[in-house]
């Protein structure tokens, strides 16, 4: 083949957007049903089992080629610098690479940012993101072509086989500011191409770095090294005798020697057109750098990528706080509009900054410590109906480096230990795991990066500490009540008609009366304000003049008791701005250690002290071996790295037995129930549920989305520790007003509107109770038989509102037409069903 046909033929395959184009134009070259001519990717041919077995899912997949982008990048600037990526001299954290080598070359004045995207200015973002394309082709009604171009160092034809067509090789792992370490090639992607699996790889590399002392020795050497190398990756297997597929990637030349060994296609050219101008694909040429192009990529939507449910809002979240950030472009004719459709992606972290959407919490940012290591946690609290734009299921997303490495699904804020169930779909917690050693790293998440290992005890530690943290965040605390109280200033009648019409019922049904045993009235949920506020607003200062046990002098002693098998909470308070501890710049450095025999014994597990308006709390479990009677001596050590100022904080706990709890009073003996008397509310010891408060919610209350996602959505139940009874619950009960079965019943019937919302509304709450009355006695049987399977606490809540979703529909007129039945209609001749 000419050296004209291979740059014809690899523009060729640049511009085919379907797997169909891509066969053809092979085919037509003799390129497609030879063999030989295919080199396994790897060069193994059981490559399937490491290649195929990664992301489950393809936007996970995608991310994996844009970290690899900023990886490229970074290493060129390295190797530009005449550093080798692997020297001592090299960054040894990505923050620090992007620090020295990209926030230098802003020729306005930039604020010291340590690296960090979000705190860019725009112009500069958008200047930094030319250097990395990401843009969809591809005709209307088949799945896009995802293409991924970057200005990278850019690989030679003859080190393909090396670097990226590679599994397994060893290319970055001694690369200390490089996210890419398990030699994978970002292979996990090629799955979610089209029935072939067809990939395009193009690139070049950068002509400063040939023959450069900075690179690698053992890069391979070739005379063609300046030419621009392509190749096609496809899955093969099928028709063959064989019983797992693997990857090859397309590698004619000298193949007649040595088949399936051969070497990349090549050919001169000072530029090739790898990125898109606008959103017009390839109309920018590029003298080096790297165009991955995934054909026929199976994306979860196919609209716009710029748009809500598109790529460019997922990557978002996989991408909180990326090194750097990166163009998006929509490149589809049919996807056009008439402004150019074209988006900065620089990460959740800088779309949320000062945006309108958010709540105000203080403490934006928290620190919990596991085993000696510093973690940071933001927290994002949106306002009702706004979280969906931004996040789909994630609560808890843990990144390295601002890329995520597996999350938690929102429920986790249900949980009783973290107490946020009313907020759980408007909060997302980002937790920074970056100062975690290597093997830890390893030991917790998958290398696929999209998922924790289970049953890891380490991870376990770490989801123990935040609950804590959040359960005890004051800004989240106050967020919870605020909503709450919108609740009872919007609900809209009293709930005694409601319990007057259940307790006639529960006199004629004995079941019900079981399942509601007490019948208590619920109080109002909100303690008396005995507390006069401060309307003065609190002004941090950059660095602390004092830092103290609450209420205590500077350096004074604390003196307390503390029991066994609690948690240790200790106040400070200070003059310092809330970030102090979590600031990327001159942070505050903290020492807390146990003294034991007049030596320091540094405290290796703990959360916070997380400031919020010159208060902060820090919480800690008693180390183990004390008993009742010893005394805990701990100093609690604040650095600042400014002023070089340290405050010193002295405590002795005084430890004493655990707390009991109390006892319960023993009931009266009941009289034996007779033969043919119904049985009481409380047989065999189960205690029964409180009326629940029930609200009716309007769609254009400010709190509807909160509780409701459509209009079929029908019931939200939220569980609340009871006041001062910390073993009881309180249930609160939100029924959809604008319910489309109970609208539509309304339009129709015959009977007093009020009296069909009230049917409605009793039928519904008797579901939800039922439910969880049977939720509970399951829960009571695992127990006694020591089988009980672990599951989210708000499980029973989400299962109630699947099922009334769907009984909606027929609630009203199940409880009419049975009602209209009379004792004649009721033979039992009648019935439909037979006896088993």
């Amino acid at each position: 083949m000419q050296p004209e046909d291979t740059k014809k033929l690899c523009l060729d395959l640049i511009h085919a957007d379907t797997e169909d184009e891509v066969i053809k134009i092979l085919k037509n070259r003799g390129l497609w049903d030879d063999p030989k001519y295919w080199r396994y990717y790897g060069d193994d041919e059981l490559n399937w089992n490491r290649a195929g077995n990664q992301q489950a899912r393809s936007d996970f997949a995608v991310n994996e080629k844009l970290v690899n982008t900023i990886d490229s990048r970074l290493m060129l600037e390295c190797m530009l610098a005449g550093i080798n990526p692997e020297d001592k001299a090299a960054p040894q954290t990505m923050r620090e690479a992007v620090n020295r080598f990209i926030e230098k070359t802003w020729s306005g004045t930039l604020k010291v940012s340590g690296g960090r995207v979000e705190e860019w200015p725009p112009k500069f973002r958008t200047q930094i993101a030319d250097g990395i394309s990401v843009f969809v082709t591809g005709p209307k009604g088949r799945k896009p072509c995802v293409n991924v171009a970057d200005l990278g160092e850019g690989q030679t034809p003859e080190a393909f086989p090396e670097t990226l067509c590679s599994l397994g090789k060893q290319n970055k792992i001694r690369v200390n500011f490089a996210q890419g370490k398990y030699g994978q090639g970002s292979t996990g992607a090629i799955r979610f191409c089209g029935q072939r699996k067809l990939q395009l790889m193009v690139s070049r590399r950068h002509p400063k770095l040939l023959g450069s002392h900075a690179i690698k020795a053992d890069y391979p050497k070739h005379s063609s090294d300046d030419w621009w190398g392509f190749t096609i990756v496809r899955r093969e297997g099928e028709g063959l005798n064989i019983r797992t597929p693997f990857y090859s990637y397309l590698a004619p030349l000298d193949a007649d020697n040595a088949p399936r060994r051969g070497r990349v296609l090549r050919f001169e050219a000072n530029e090739m057109p790898l990125f898109p101008k606008g959103d017009n694909a390839y109309q920018r040429s590029v003298s080096h750098g790297t165009l991955v192009k995934l054909y026929e990529y199976n994306l979860t939507s196919v609209s716009n990528i710029l748009r809500r449910s598109g790529l460019r809002p997922k990557i978002d979240l996989l991408l909180p706080e990326p090194a750097l950030p990166m163009r998006f472009h929509e490149c589809r004719d049919h996807q056009k509009s008439g402004s150019e459709q074209t988006e900065t992606m620089s990460g959740l972290f800088a779309r949320l900054h000062n945006n309108a959407n958010l709540e105000e919490v203080k403490p934006a940012e928290i620190t919990i410590t596991v085993h000696g290591h510093e973690m940071v946690a933001r927290i994002f609290a949106f306002k009702p109906g706004t979280s969906d734009t931004y996040r789909n299921t994630e609560g808890v997303i843990f990144t390295i480096n601002g890329q995520a490495q597996g999350y938690i699904k929102a429920p986790f804020f249900a949980r009783k230990k973290v107490g946020l169930q009313r907020l759980a779909k408007d909060l997302l917690v980002v937790l920074d795991c970056s100062s975690l050693t290597a093997m830890e790293q390893h030991d917790m998440f998958m290398p696929s990066r999209d998922r924790l290992v289970e049953d890891n005890a380490f991870a376990m530690e770490i989801e123990k500490k935040l609950e804590t943290a959040l359960h005890e965040h004051p800004g989240l605390r106050d967020l919870k009540n605020a909503r709450q109280k919108l609740d009872v200033e919007e609900q809209l009648a009293d709930n005694k008609p409601l319990e007057n019409v259940l307790k006639r019922v529960l006199k004629s049904s004995p079941a019900l009366a079981r399942i509601f045993g007490k019948g208590e009235r619920l109080h109002n949920p909100f303690k008396p304000d005995n507390v006069q506020k401060n309307d003065k607003p609190f002004v941090g200062k950059p660095h602390p003049t004092f830092f103290r046990f609450a209420g205590k002098e500077q350096g004074e002693e604390l003196a307390r008791a503390a029991h066994l098998e609690s948690r240790v909470r200790i106040a400070f308070e200070t003059d310092v701005v809330d970030e102090y501890f979590t600031r990327r710049i001159d942070r505050g450095e903290k020492d807390f250690a146990r003294i034991m025999d007049g030596k320091r014994v540094a405290l290796e597990d703990f959360v916070g002290p997380n400031l919020a308006d010159g208060r902060g709390n820090l919480t800690f479990d008693l180390p183990e071996g004390l008993k009742a009677g010893d005394v805990l001596e701990m100093e609690f050590i604040v650095c600042d790295p400014v002023n070089g100022t340290v405050f010193v904080n002295r405590a002795k706990l005084s430890i004493l037995a655990a707390v009991e709890p109390p006892e319960k009073k023993p009931k009266k003996p009941k009289k034996p129930e007779q033969p043919g008397e119904p049985p009481g509310p409380n047989k065999e010891g189960q205690s029964g549920l409180d009326f629940p408060e029930v609200h009716w919610v309007k769609r254009e209350a400010a709190n509807w989305p909160s509780y409701f996602n459509t209009l079929d959505d029908c019931l939200t139940i939220i569980e609340e520790e009871k006041e001062n009874d910390g073993d009881e619950a309180a249930y609160k009960f939100y029924l959809n007003e604008d319910n489309k079965a109970l609208q539509t019943e309304l339009k129709f019937t015959k009977l007093p509107a009020a009296a069909v919302k009230k049917q409605y509304e009793i039928g519904v709450v008797l579901i939800g109770m039922a439910m969880i009355h049977d939720d509970k006695q399951r829960g009571a049987e695992k127990a006694k038989e020591g089988n009980g399977e672990k599951k989210e606490d708000d499980e029973v809540f989400r299962r109630a509102s699947e099922f009334t979703r769907a009984i909606a529909p027929i609630v009203i007129p199940m409880i009419q037409s049975l009602g209209d039945l009379a004792e004649e209609e009721l033979d039992l001749s009648d019935l439909i069903g037979k006896a088993a």
